[in-house]
């Protein structure tokens, strides 16, 4: 047997302050095994490993190791993995442990808190990757797809202005954006995203009534007018803005999901019932069998809610 192994499994022991009694007991063995596991005499059964890492709270890996350091709990050991590893499969086996220990009602306070620094870093590490990638593709497409690039831009300030402490500097960069390239509608239609994700619903309002004195047929503008009047409350002349959207462009289903939303966050359950509605007659023609899963779902709640309200 691995001398190293005999030596951490006592070493291990002895840190969780068990008997040898208690641990056979725990892992359904006698209490003769465990001595002869730590005297080297035999070693444990393949399929009992997993079962003491996690009583010792290591990895497998960790019962080899010659400078073997015990943790109070699997999830802790996991979690001390992922911080020096930052691989999403470090993170995924980490989160996996918390659900079995939620599932068995054995999470407590510290475990929670474990979690929650778990998936603070895990935003951390994929938001600094979504950022890299936008970046790569902006590269890649800004000489031979321009259409590609401009959504990925847009997209790009969407995201920083959400999950970001940078929604000042994007309405700086895109402002310097608009002024360089006055006639390009896509620069003014970042513009006007940078103040909304950002709450800035007046002046996304006025930069947007700008952009379709300018752009007309442009069904962007429309659309983020729309989004401003409702950030101000403004219902009536959102429907309004979004609706002509679609007219622009009927591909673009956004602006009835937004009417749809609107509708039910008032409470018009009838109204909202409607557009649903509507959606799904439009994924059915396009055969959408998947997406129109979602509104006609959305639809059925408003029914049943309009049935309560009578």
């Amino acid at each position: 047997m691995n001398e190293n192994v005999s030596k951490n499994l006592r070493k291990l022991r002895l840190e969780k302050k068990l008997t040898q009694e208690q641990v056979a007991e725990k892992l359904g063995v006698s209490a003769q095994s465990v001595s002869r596991w730590e005297t080297a005499a035999s070693f444990p059964a393949i399929m009992l490993l997993p079962e003491i890492s996690r009583l010792y709270g290591v990895l497998v890996d960790d019962l080899f190791k010659d400078d073997l350091q015990g943790y109070d709990k699997l999830s802790d050991r996991l979690v001390a993995v992922y911080y020096d590893t930052m691989r999403f499969e470090d993170f995924t086996a980490a989160v996996q442990e918390y659900e079995r220990m939620e599932k068995e009602g054995t999470m407590e306070a510290w475990d929670y808190s474990g979690r929650t620094w778990l998936y603070g870093r895990m935003i951390y590490v994929s938001t600094k990757k979504i950022l890299e990638d936008y970046d790569k593709t902006l590269e890649l497409s800004k000489e031979n797809d321009p259409e590609l690039y401009f959504r990925t831009k847009y997209e790009k300030l969407a995201f920083r202005c959400a999950s970001t402490a940078e929604g000042p500097q994007c309405i700086e960069e895109q402002l310097q954006a608009v002024k360089e390239h006055p006639e390009d509608s896509r620069e003014w239609a970042c513009l006007e995203e940078a103040y909304c994700e950002t709450k800035q619903y007046e002046e996304c309002y006025r930069v947007a009534k700008e952009a379709i004195a300018k752009f007309p047929e442009d069904s962007d503008h429309y659309g983020h007018a729309g989004d401003a009047c409702e950030g101000l409350g403004r219902y009536e002349e959102a429907y309004w803005y979004w609706e002509k959207r679609h007219e622009l462009d009927p591909t673009k289903l956004d602006c009835l999901y937004g009417i749809a939303f609107c509708r039910e966050r008032l409470g018009e359950y009838d109204k909202a019932y409607e557009v649903w509605m509507r959606i799904v007659g439009i994924l059915d023609e396009w055969k959408e069998e998947i997406d129109v899963k979602f509104p006609m779902r959305k639809a059925e709640e408003c029914k049943a809610k309009m049935g309560k309200d009578s």
